[in-house]
């Protein structure tokens, strides 16, 4: 595998690498800033904050539902793991798989980081926006089609433009993946996560998980 991701990425061209560093820059940035902390240091695909959910009301199978200014675990993909995962992957499809098995390691420790939270009572779901969504209802989650509007259109130029800069063959990937690559909310209540992967409840709070509340933004 690592040979392919070096020949991959030596066909990005010298504007995709400055545009690749000039992301993965700016994800530093946003994680010093919002607390953004990796789910697991071992396995840093997932990256993580707790914060107030804005948006439309989700309606969950377990007849839980997430409301505006519910607490919630709102995830995050490590974009420096999915760039080396997509030069890697001959296909989205392939791409998909991947990050679904590695997802699924980490539900686990998910589970874990909220039953030792001490607000964990409070926290209703875990949530995010992303386009690689396909196979998660597997994982028990609830996929659900991201409301039109401005926050869904600058959403979408956003997960594209990274799609793009991320995979050596993005715009094609792009105009070959509509269906695959469309950009959706991805839920499932707390009460689930932890009835799929139980954990002992403990009294301790991880240090810097305080809670936000700045606008959601993607995975």
């Amino acid at each position: 595998m690592y040979p392919n991701r070096l020949k991959n990425s030596a066909r990005l061209s010298k504007t995709k690498h400055l545009l690749v560093a000039g992301w993965l820059q700016w994800e530093r940035l946003f994680h010093a800033l919002f607390a953004v902390k990796p789910i697991d240091s071992g396995n840093p695909l997932l990256y993580f904050r707790i914060c107030r959910y804005h948006g439309q009301t989700l309606q969950l199978p377990d007849e839980e539902k997430i409301e505006s200014g519910d607490r919630v675990v709102e995830l995050h993909l490590n974009n420096r793991m999915l760039f080396q995962l997509a030069t890697s992957s001959r296909s989205m499809v392939q791409l998909a798989v991947q990050l679904i098995g590695q997802t699924k390691q980490l539900l686990p420790k998910i589970a874990e980081t909220i039953a030792q939270h001490e607000g964990r009572e409070t926290i209703k779901g875990i949530y995010g926006i992303t386009m690689i969504n396909r196979g998660t209802e597997q994982l028990g989650f609830t996929v659900a089609e991201l409301p039109r509007g401005v926050f869904s259109f600058f959403t979408r130029i956003y997960l594209k433009l990274l799609l793009y800069a991320i995979h050596p063959d993005g715009k094609k990937r792009l105009s070959g993946s509509k269906n695959i690559m469309t950009p959706k909310v991805v839920a499932i209540s707390t009460k689930q996560l932890l009835a799929n992967h139980p954990y002992p409840i403990g009294s301790a709070k991880p240090a810097g998980h305080n809670v936000t509340d700045s606008p959601n933004v993607y995975l």
